[in-house]
């Protein structure tokens, strides 16, 4: 039987999957370089907001999860990261079309560099829900990076076995990338610092606080999540929606 986060790393596949099959979808469409750069500043917005919305659920309720088979104290919900303003997809477009400008056109290299941008950001935002609720958690000590494999970059830092101060560092990713940002509750856990990146405000705010704002933001966001990803399944025809649909249902029941 898969771990828990075995499980939510499987999740997250198969919905950055989800996301890479309806960009193939649309990709068949653009049949000139200027074609697929005006459609994808225009299309990748709406997979974002679909997909990025769906992983930033699915990363605040594997926190929830893992809080729970933790045995932690106290009363929390975890908070579902915002989505990426439209800069990072105008940029990814513009970017991942270059090989569609040389003198002949690459429309298998320009869909690798859109579609890995593409996971990449969804998947950050499951990370950054992970990130930004250890943030708010009184409860929690830090997180630690897990890798299935991937490149020397991941397994270099993965492998320095240390817990993150959710305050102190970012999680550094790369197109394809992966890792998972693993919550680490309790004490008697080495913190180390990094000075990658620091959030431009302090941590805030006391349980009770939290666990009201949370209670009613989580339960809103899968409420939206589910209509974005019924109105993908019909928008899309992607195969394994309804899947998802269906446990968006069963996680908004539960709730």
């Amino acid at each position: 039987m898969p771990t828990l986060t075995a499980a939510h790393r499987r999740d997250l596949a198969e919905l950055t999957g989800l996301a890479q099959n309806d960009l193939t979808l649309i990709w068949r469409e653009f049949n000139t370089a200027t074609v697929a750069r005006d459609g994808l500043i225009e299309v990748l917005p709406r997979l974002v907001s679909i997909y990025g919305s769906a992983a930033s659920t699915l990363g605040a309720d594997w926190y929830d999860e893992m809080r729970a088979a933790a045995k932690v104290k106290g009363r929390f919900r975890a908070i579902p990261a915002e989505l990426p303003d439209i800069g990072r997809t105008d940029a990814l477009a513009r970017w991942g079309v270059s090989p569609l400008f040389q003198a002949e056109s690459d429309f298998a290299s320009a869909l690798t560099l859109v579609g890995g941008g593409l996971q990449r950001i969804i998947a950050d935002t499951d990370r950054q829900s992970v990130i930004g609720s250890l943030r708010d958690d009184p409860q929690a000590a830090g997180w630690e990076r897990e890798t299935a494999g991937g490149c020397d970059f991941c397994v270099m830092l993965a492998g320095r076995g240390a817990v993150y101060s959710a305050d102190t560092a970012d999680f550094s990713s790369h197109d394809h990338c992966r890792c998972t940002a693993v919550p680490i509750f309790g004490e008697g856990h080495e913190v180390r610092e990094s000075t990658d990146w620091r959030p431009s405000g302090a941590r805030d705010g006391t349980p009770e606080r939290v666990t009201d704002w949370d209670a009613t933001q989580t339960t809103g966001q899968l409420r939206k999540t589910l209509a974005e990803l019924e109105a993908s399944a019909a928008k899309f025809e992607t195969a394994g929606t309804r899947a998802r649909i269906e446990d968006l249902r069963r996680k908004i029941a539960a709730r």
